[in-house]
């Protein structure tokens, strides 16, 4: 399945900012780097269970903005990481269809995008709804591909 084909209904990227973090240092690399203004992230404030203070950032994409993403992550990542969500791409999705992909934050500040596990930001893709939701994996695909 061709690139072309790929449609997501909107994508969210959500981060934990901790205290001893600057916000907007990370805000403008991700403005940077993966082109999310950062002005459409709302905030709310929570509690590590250290009793740290934690700010909790979220911003919703649009349907046109959410591909731009996914194609502006799957070109930035590295052969070994694209190989790596390829061949686990059920891992990443979910029954519904939807795409999750967790970003090396710190990697992020330094101008480069990795897949990671730990400190990382979370983006989510949703897919325009279809009959056959397990075709999503095969868009998904298609997109890795056609960016090598």
């Amino acid at each position: 399945m061709a690139e072309g084909d790929l449609k997501f209904s909107s994508a969210e990227v959500d981060l934990h900012l901790h205290a001893t973090e600057e916000g907007g240092k990370v805000l403008q690399s991700i403005q940077d780097v993966l082109s999310v203004p950062s002005e459409r992230f709302s905030s709310s404030p929570s509690e590590g269970h250290y009793k740290n203070k934690i700010l909790l950032l979220k911003a919703m994409l649009s349907s046109r903005e959410a591909r731009e993403l996914a194609v502006r992550i799957m070109s930035l990542l590295n052969s070994s990481d694209r190989d790596r969500l390829s061949s686990s791409l059920p891992e990443y999705s979910d029954e519904k269809g939807n795409l999750y992909l967790r970003l090396n934050k710190q990697r992020i500040c330094q101008g480069n995008v990795s897949l990671s596990e730990a400190d990382v930001i979370r983006v989510r893709f949703r897919p325009v709804k279809r009959y056959r939701p397990s075709g999503n994996l095969e868009s998904y695909r298609g997109l890795l591909s056609s960016i090598e």
